[in-house]
């Protein structure tokens, strides 16, 4: 009985292998079959989950993406609105520019915005309109003189929609109608030109200033850092060296307290982010334990150990901290998670803003010569020295304060500018002079409902933090 099925499974395999000339197709089928099946072999050596991934039924003549995402788990990133999204990723490297840094924006204005959906309680008409986030500096929006709380309502004349927002990316020059927030909604200012988007450089070192708390006589450095990022090119270290730059300029200026902004910071290198941990850390937790990364089963070694190295801080200093107050945000994630979980241990770290999104996972880059597709899977778990990584979650802030809600908008000024909401915050917050219930009465005051529809800094979001 077994020898017959033996010889019928042949025969169709023979069949199905021949064309009706004779011709032996199999070698063709293995070439139009060969991604999928090298996206097979790195995915169950090396994904976390890899025995989540299913054994029967893959259709290796799908799409490599399409393939690719019929191996994930679902305990692969996060679920909103009923759909997952995983945290894994394929790039097709023949449509994008593989040259260029993790986080440089290539063909942008050189802006990010959060797209908001507006109604007043009293209208039942609802308008889409562009919040501006920041302006990379020498950008085309810079130069338009586009800054940090103008909105964008049209462009070319075309009211701004969830179908056509995409347009503020990047493209030809352009007309912008902009406005800015009063009590009672947006007022237009008038329209704006944008030069035609262009390849810009985004520094992660955005902004730092020195400030003195009135009361206190504290000197307090403030650092805006946008993203883990080592430098312009995979193996250029120049944004680093700004970091170690900083770290100079506020020991030199005796700083003894620290505001790191990390609101608009979803991720990057773990490097970057082992340098500015063992730049803020105390001097005391230098040379111990930063945690550890667990990988699954099949890795020798499963467990690998980094350290707060002192070694990283050549040509820079460490502030020897005990408190670090750290602005977040929603964008807030991976690396930047990871240095809060990390430091937590050795210092206090205060919170101020918003949940933070919670990917305690990190990811290697796979790449092979034969194709154009790079694999980007989540291989590891993020631990801290006390063995803790239950922030999936996010991180709550220790003070609670949304940015962009309400009234609060009539402080949405310059990243930097002592009265910008978040930054006074802390600032208030280290003075002792911080009255939180005063924030959450203002916070409730607005009558418009602003729903987010699309924030364009998720077009760089890593996918855990990257760990080579």
């Amino acid at each position: 009985m077994n020898t017959k099925k033996v010889i019928i499974g042949t025969s169709l395999y023979l069949i199905l292998s021949v064309s009706c000339g004779g011709e032996d197709r199999r070698k063709e089928y293995a070439e139009f079959t060969e991604i999928p099946h090298w996206i097979e072999s790195v995915m169950r050596e090396n994904y976390y989950w890899y025995e989540n991934i299913p054994t029967k039924g893959l259709n290796f003549f799908a799409e490599p993406d399409v393939f690719f995402n019929s191996l994930l788990s679902n305990e692969d990133g996060k679920r909103r609105n009923g759909k997952q999204y995983y945290y894994s990723t394929l790039k097709d490297l023949s449509k994008t520019a593989n040259t260029r840094s993790l986080q440089q924006t290539e063909h942008s204005y050189g802006f990010d915005f959060v797209l908001y959906k507006l109604e007043n309680t009293g209208s039942t008409t609802a308008i889409y309109a562009a919040l501006i986030l920041y302006v990379v500096p020498n950008s085309p929006a810079e130069r338009a003189g586009l800054k940090r709380g103008i909105w964008i309502l049209d462009i070319n004349d075309k009211t701004i929609t969830e179908a056509n927002y995409n347009m503020l990316s990047g493209g030809e020059a352009a007309e912008l109608s902009i406005g800015i927030w009063l009590e009672n909604g947006i007022s237009r200012l008038g329209v704006c030109s944008i030069e035609a988007a262009c390849e810009i450089e985004d520094n992660p070192v955005y902004y730092y200033n020195i400030y003195e708390a009135p009361d206190n006589g504290k000197r307090i450095g403030y650092l805006v850092y946008n993203h883990f990022t080592a430098g312009k090119t995979e193996n250029d270290k120049a944004y680093n060296g700004d970091l170690l730059e900083v770290s100079n300029i506020f020991k030199s200026e005796e700083i003894n307290e620290c505001i790191l902004d990390l609101r608009y910071n979803n991720g990057g290198l773990l490097t970057s982010a082992q340098l500015l941990c063992a730049i803020l850390a105390p001097q005391s937790a230098l040379g111990k334990s930063a945690g550890y990364l667990e990988f699954n089963d099949k890795y020798n070694p499963q467990i690998e150990e980094i350290t707060l190295n002192p070694n990283n801080l050549q040509g820079g200093t460490n502030l020897n901290l005990t408190t670090l107050y750290v602005i977040t945000g929603e964008a807030t994630a991976s690396a930047s998670e990871m240095l809060i979980n990390t430091l937590s241990p050795y210092m206090k770290v205060i919170l101020i803003g918003m949940q933070t999104e919670g990917k305690n996972v990190g990811s290697i880059t796979f790449k092979d010569d034969r194709y154009t597709w790079e694999l980007q899977p989540i291989v590891c778990k993020i631990y801290n020295s006390e063995n803790k990584s239950d922030y999936a979650s996010g991180f709550e802030p220790n003070y609670t304060i949304e940015e962009n809600k309400g009234t609060n908008l009539d402080r949405f000024f310059e990243l930097g500018n002592p009265n910008e909401l978040l930054l006074n915050a802390a600032l208030n917050i280290i003075n002792e002079t911080y009255q939180e219930n005063e924030q959450k009465a203002v916070s409730r005051l607005s009558p418009w409902e602003m729903t987010p529809i699309h924030c364009s800094l998720a077009r760089r979001a890593t996918n855990g933090v990257i760990v080579r």
